[in-house]
């Protein structure tokens, strides 16, 4: 290989590079001299040859233009801003102990997160997107869901949207009628269209009965049959969720359980950070 097309593939553009191109904005590619000449409208210029040549065109995955995706999906994101930036390598798998210091059984969770990220594809062709859920606040069901979301973006530039299920009632109200901006006129679009969505702590109580219902209806089954993902951290079990059929149906064909321990890690993270404040006061 040429050592243009090598330096091309290698090229470090940003700190997130697409998977493609590496981070390049170029695909590069062999391609029979035939094939390229009558392709692109040019002469044969190798006679009874037919030499593979290599060829460059914009990447096909972040045309051409990875970093600035990446930055479009994250601010439209709107992740907390706790997890802003975090990844699944900040994501402590270690910290489910319980009270006796027993740890939880975490493998099959942690494999079934990372074989997600490392195959999105084969998810992506199912349709299948995660319900992450345990009985447990705390237990870190917010902060895995912005960690998958990150890892998708950072990786890939999917589209990405973060909502708390109390927040779609008001997001159905909100929008700037006067905006050019078809997603600040609609906000709702964004949230039925993009291609990556996270439901955050679906099924609370008295958080708008049979209208948040019919919200939640007409947006999982819009997703469902056009095929845009979807991912939803609760604290009850799928079957236990307090919708009618229609509902569950669809959570049913777009999600697949994945359970977190029923360890509050956020009351430990709590402790730990209140020890570490009290020793940096030298009061420890």
């Amino acid at each position: 290989m040429p050592d243009s097309v090598k330096q091309s593939l290698t090229a470090d553009t940003s700190a997130t590079k697409c998977e493609r191109c590496n981070g390049s904005g170029m695909y590069i590619f062999q391609q029979r001299a035939s094939e390229y000449a009558k392709k692109n409208g040019k002469d044969h210029i190798y006679g009874e040859r037919d030499p593979l040549i290599w060829v460059g065109t914009k990447c096909p995955y972040c045309n051409g233009g990875f970093a600035d995706n990446v930055s479009i999906a994250k601010k439209d994101a709107e992740l907390p801003s706790a997890f802003y930036n975090k990844r699944l390598k900040d994501f402590d798998w270690d910290i489910y102990v319980d009270d006796t210091g027993k740890p939880a059984n975490t493998l099959g969770t942690r494999k079934a997160e990372e074989a997600y990220i490392e195959k999105f594809e084969a998810a992506e062709e199912e349709n299948k997107g995660f319900y992450i859920y345990s009985r447990t606040k705390g237990s870190g069901k917010t902060f895995l869901a912005s960690c998958i979301c990150n890892e998708l973006m950072s990786n890939r530039a999917i589209r990405t949207r973060f909502v708390n299920a109390s927040q779609l009632i008001d997001i159905s109200q909100s929008g700037d009628k006067s905006s050019y901006d078809e997603y600040k006129r609609n906000p709702t679009k964004l949230v039925y269209e993009c291609k990556f969505l996270v439901l955050d702590d679906l099924g609370q109580k008295n958080t708008g009965g049979e209208w948040l219902e019919d919200i939640l209806y007409k947006l999982l089954d819009y997703r469902m049959l056009n095929k845009r993902m979807t991912m939803i951290t609760s604290n009850i079990p799928m079957q236990e969720l307090p919708y009618n059929e229609r509902i569950l149906d669809r959570i049913n064909n777009l999600c697949v359980g994945v359970h977190l321990p029923e360890i509050c890690v956020r009351s430990k993270e709590a402790r730990e950070s209140n020890k570490r404040l009290f020793d940096k006061l030298g009061l420890l």
